[in-house]
């Protein structure tokens, strides 16, 4: 399948450093991350367009074919290479069970502009990765069961791997008190570069670090960084203040496990 759009390429890019499978059908690519099956957007089916009205069926008679067999995934994720953000069969995913998102695709050139960070803004170590950013996750979190907290360890442990490695730096802001109050990471990807996690616990918000954040890692970019996010966001806000913008929009569709 011949990928177009940034969103698509850059998530294909980000699943290939944690060892994913991808492989290309054809007409659609199944990918599959054999240390985290429970990860929505980790196991998935990526299709040329959104589903249209008759098709949901079959498509999710392929994810089945392709990824049902594994007793650990319970979910079923279709994302779609279309820039325009177009959903398709909306009201058919919808009825199947599926949540459909349309996310925007913002990028731009280094250097970014930002005001001065309030805290010391350093990169982090793997072990501070490893051991602080799930709690991070924790406290920002909609969800706050067993599994969600798992699902945040392993994504902890990937991304250590990754500074590790030197394949990403992850930031962060300190606070003397309370530690790392803010972080992110940026990931190169062959012709860009593409931001990870963007945090701030709620004690630390409306404060500027995560502007601050962006600037200091973009800093460091030698190609162009690029974000997903919600288009209506306060996250989109920020990242539009410090010289992003959307150039795509990207949909998709997941059906939650129950």
């Amino acid at each position: 399948m011949l990928v177009r759009s940034l969103a698509l390429t850059t998530d294909l890019g980000l699943l290939a450093t944690r060892g994913a499978r991808i492989v290309d059908k054809g007409d659609y690519v199944v990918v599959e991350t054999p240390d985290d099956p429970g990860y929505f957007f980790g196991n998935l089916l990526a299709l040329p367009a959104a589903p249209q009205v008759g098709e949901v069926a079959y498509w999710m008679r392929r994810f089945a074919e392709e990824l049902g067999g594994k007793p650990a995934i319970k979910h079923v994720t279709l994302i779609w290479d279309d820039p325009t953000g177009a959903t398709g069969a909306t009201d058919e995913l919808v009825a199947a069970g599926f949540k459909v998102e349309v996310n925007a695709v913002m990028t731009g050139a280094p250097p970014l502009v930002a005001p001065t960070p309030v805290l010391p803004l350093r990169p982090l170590t793997p072990t501070e990765v490893r051991d602080a950013l799930p709690d991070l996750g924790w406290t920002m979190g909609d969800r706050h069961d067993e599994t969600y907290r798992s699902f945040l360890a392993r994504r902890a442990t990937w991304h250590a791997s990754l500074v590790e490695r030197g394949l990403a730096r992850f930031w962060g802001a300190i606070d003397p008190v309370d530690g790392i109050v803010a972080s992110l990471g940026l990931v190169p990807l062959g012709p860009h570069h593409r931001y990870q996690d963007v945090q701030t616990v709620p004690t630390h918000r409306n404060r500027g670090l995560a502007a601050a954040l962006l600037v200091a890692a973009a800093a460091e970019a030698t190609t162009p960084v690029v974000i997903v996010a919600e288009p209506t966001g306060a996250a989109a806000r920020v990242y539009a203040r410090v010289g992003l913008r959307t150039v795509e929009h990207v949909g998709s569709a997941c059906r939650w496990p129950g």
